[in-house]
């Protein structure tokens, strides 16, 4: 992408985008406006993305006791951010979730213009208030869900996934990263306003994807399948499970490719290490 570029969240997502694009990342409190405006002033960016926000250190479980660091880090930062954005008149992008929705609509999968339906978690319900506010910004807002990647790391979920000896097997919209970025930059240069589903075409089921790990790389891998009731007696928080409608993305002439391509891919990859 031409011109400056400044990421805001040095965290997995917005350290691996800043290499990629050659940006300028900050550490800067997004929920603190002179903070916020300071960096702006100091960068004079052509573009600000927002990576930014809390999750949990381990887990969404994490956020279920601390309400004050989940408000002020997704709802409070994103807005301070869009509205700071505004008055200096530079373009603005969130990295938003996918995870404010529950089931797959009926087979159809859930759109842009759906209410978000998943309130089982703090994180869920931040993330869901984030969205609907900067929708009153001329912003792009872009959705992901349960980011892989073939660089290992405690947020990718195939480092969790083969670190737990038990699974769920339900049908899930996944965003690979390496095929995330080159869709996210193009949906930026052409100046992409509103939300867009930033998953890849398909569904991933956990106990498919390690069988596909079984397959190409260990094939002494072990894990048993339980149910999602059997799961959530385990968590906190209640885990979001969706399906997310890719339609708005084909129509612009986009999309990720069909996750039966980019998990064998991926898993290769990974297993491999950096080359």
């Amino acid at each position: 992408m031409d011109g400056s570029t400044l990421i805001f969240g040095a965290g997995w997502i917005g350290t691996a985008w800043s290499r990629r694009l050659g940006a300028t990342l900050t550490r800067t409190d997004i929920a603190s406006e002179e903070a916020v405006r300071a960096e702006l002033a100091r960068c004079a960016p052509a573009r600000v993305i927002n990576a930014a926000g809390a999750t949990g250190n381990t887990s969404v479980d994490a956020l279920e006791g601390d309400p004050a660091r989940a408000y002020r880090s997704n709802v409070v930062g994103p807005l301070v951010l869009a509205s700071a954005c505004a008055e200096a008149g530079i373009p603005f992008v969130h990295l938003g979730s996918g995870c404010i929705y529950e089931g797959d609509a009926g087979g159809q999968g859930w759109t842009e213009e759906d209410a978000p339906n998943f309130g089982g978690s703090l994180y869920a319900r931040t993330k869901a208030l984030a969205e609907q506010a900067l929708s009153d910004f001329d912003v792009l807002q872009l959705r992901i869900r349960l980011p892989l990647s073939a660089t290992p790391g405690p947020r990718n979920l195939l480092t969790k996934l083969l670190s737990f000896d038990r699974v769920v097997s339900v049908p899930n919209s996944v965003t690979v990263l390496e095929d995330f970025w080159p869709v996210a930059e193009a949906l930026i240069q052409r100046g992409e306003r509103g939300i867009w589903n930033l998953v890849n075409d398909g569904v991933e089921r956990h106990d498919e994807l390690l069988r596909v790990w079984r397959e190409h790389v260990d094939p002494d891998h072990s894990f048993d399948v339980i149910s999602v009731a059997d799961l959530e007696s385990r968590l906190v928080a209640r885990r979001s499970n969706c399906v997310l409608s890719t339609a708005k993305l084909a129509a612009a002439g986009l999309g990720l490719p069909p996750l039966d391509e980019s998990l064998p891919r991926l898993v290769l990859e990974y297993a491999a290490g950096p080359s």
